[in-house]
């Protein structure tokens, strides 16, 4: 069995999951998209929008009629201010696409409204 906190030779992470004590994640560099990618989360998820997201790669996808209200938040926190980490690149109905504030390779963040609605995240 492997050791706690190694990962066996095959690179399983099965062994870890239900042991031990919670651990919170530190993420070092706070430009990097995906320290952007849980802000987001948790910004939604404290404004009780329901939400569905795959990953910081994929679209964030909000439930159907809380679009306007997650725009407002997210454009509020990264795209407003003088030090403003996000531009809106193109803002429609039912979509938006944010644009990061960096010469070299840009991450895009594409926030769109479903058709559907899954409860409100807890």
């Amino acid at each position: 069995m492997a050791e706690k906190g190694k990962l066996s030779k095959t690179a399983r992470a099965s062994t870890h999951f239900g042991k031990g004590e919670a651990k919170n994640t530190v993420i070092e560099n706070d430009s990097s998209r995906g320290k952007v990618f849980v802000e987001v989360k948790k910004l939604l998820i404290d404004a009780n929008i329901g939400f569905q997201n795959l990953s910081s790669s994929h679209p964030i996808i909000v439930n159907k009629g809380s679009f306007n209200e997650a725009l407002t938040a997210v454009k509020g926190a990264l795209a407003e201010g003088d030090a403003a980490r996000y531009t809106v690149e193109n803002e429609e109905a039912g979509q938006a696409v944010l644009v990061e504030n960096t010469a070299k390779e840009p991450s895009k963040m594409v926030i769109k409204e479903s058709p559907f609605a899954w409860y409100a995240a807890t």
